[in-house]
């Protein structure tokens, strides 16, 4: 009986003993699994950018690209982010629209530029997007929605060109889920706040958008970024409560 007590202890301090440097390894560093995951986030933005923009016309006039650039360099340098590290692109088209893609990718449609009233609603969705860059919310949304093999397969260059329109779709016209569309919003006001901005402008851009929801250019954002009137709601208590 002795002998089954002290065997069981010895048992019970090995394991605890493995657990704890087990614990203590950088497995992430010593596989390279961060680097790993960034490589293919920036592989797949390369395939996706060179498939959106073949279609879509850039616009290189700096009197429209120049206050975007402003916009994220002040929301990225007072959050702690390095603006250098996101690509910027302002593109022709009427839809009002702005997303993230793959490789830190951000892309706004000249439609939201020309719908928004004031530059810092525009900052607000800027902003957003910037959110689901950081957190990386645009690979959990491709996993999900077409699935990690298709994914993997995309950076390899083994997925013909259909099957990356089809992802590149995924991206541009499907909503994220609404916890993270949530996560998002309540970061954005952060980011807003700490970017000496007013986030109340985030808001009154989703008020704007939901009285005018039956416009051909507002209906595409509302089908990617739908209940408005729930999002006001918890922006503004937010706002509420930072000013607290």
């Amino acid at each position: 009986m002795k002998k089954l007590v002290i065997l069981l202890l010895f048992t019970v301090i090995a394991f605890g003993g493995c657990y704890y440097v087990y614990s203590k390894i950088n497995w992430n560093g010593l596989f390279g699994v961060k680097k790993i995951t960034e490589n293919i986030d920036e592989q797949l933005g390369d395939v996706f950018w060179e498939s959106y923009s073949a279609e879509m016309e850039e616009v290189k006039d700096k009197k429209v690209v120049l206050p975007i650039l402003q916009m994220v360099n002040q929301l990225c340098s007072l959050n702690g982010i390095k603006s250098s590290t996101i690509n910027v692109h302002v593109v022709n088209n009427k839809e009002i629209n702005a997303f993230a893609m793959p490789g830190r990718h951000l892309v706004v449609h000249t439609g939201l530029i020309d719908f928004a009233d004031h530059q810092e609603e525009i900052a607000g969705v800027i902003a957003h997007e910037i959110v689901h860059i950081e957190s990386g919310h645009v690979v959990k949304k491709l996993g999900k929605e077409i699935g990690l093999s298709v994914i993997l397969n995309l950076t390899l260059g083994d997925i013909g060109g259909e099957v990356v329109r089809n992802a590149l779709s995924t991206i541009t016209s499907t909503a994220y889920d609404r916890s993270l569309e949530k996560e998002a919003d309540l970061k954005a006001v952060d980011y807003m706040l700490k970017a000496k901005m007013d986030p109340a402008y985030l808001a009154s851009f989703l008020k704007k958008l939901d009285k005018e929801s039956q416009t051909p250019e507002v209906l595409q954002w509302m089908s990617t970024h739908p209940d408005s009137k729930e999002r006001v709601r918890y922006i503004e208590s937010k706002i509420k409560s930072a000013a607290k």
